[in-house]
């Protein structure tokens, strides 16, 4: 790639990255220094999102790079999304709290288009949808979990330690540590 390139590339990741923050209506705290911002990283909401040394959102060599950004959304003023130490987050991360929250452990590995919820948002009797009670529970997610592509994980749920999420999986449910999970709806499918 010729410089030209290189240079309008880099201005242009910089100002996408800047465009989100400025519209952004949270900040995050960090817990030491700042997380590397790859791609851009739009925190909305009335919550808190604490984020660990060394963390670390989007990849450039990803086909989404150019046309997608993290959303990290705390809706209510109890909900709390935290990251722990040196996870790296790929593009497409989509994270949306109504309740207790998410707490992703350190050294997490998450892939392109991962979605995290804490809530199912309303109601699944009919006549109650809109204006109802939604169910919600903390996603935990243990250290060193490696979460492949396109991975929905669902209320409630709780992530091992040292476990991989195989791509495409919908986890909801608890799952021990050191595990492969996968599936829908995800299941173990062996020990590590």
């Amino acid at each position: 790639m010729n410089l030209v390139a290189k240079l309008n590339r880099f201005i242009w990741r910089n100002y996408r990255v800047k465009w989100y923050k400025t519209f952004s209506t949270l900040k995050m705290e960090c817990r030491a220094g700042s997380p590397k911002i790859i791609t851009p990283v739009l925190c909305e909401g009335r919550g808190r999102i604490v984020v660990g040394e060394g963390v670390s959102f989007g990849f450039q060599a990803d086909q989404d790079f150019w046309t997608t950004y993290v959303f990290l959304n705390p809706r209510t003023p109890e909900s709390e999304i935290a990251i722990g130490d040196r996870c790296q987050i790929c593009n497409h991360f989509t994270v949306v709290v109504e309740g207790p929250g998410v707490e992703v452990g350190s050294d997490v590995l998450i892939g392109s288009h991962v979605s995290i919820y804490d809530s199912d948002f309303h109601e699944i009797a009919s006549d109650k949808r809109i204006g109802g009670c939604p169910k919600m529970a903390k996603v935990t997610i243990g250290d060193n979990v490696w979460i492949g592509d396109r991975v929905t994980i669902l209320k409630g749920s709780r992530i091992g330690k040292n476990s991989v999420i195989a791509a495409g999986a919908v986890v909801s449910g608890e799952f021990p540590d050191n595990v492969i999970i996968g599936g829908v709806p995800a299941k173990i499918i062996r020990h590590i």
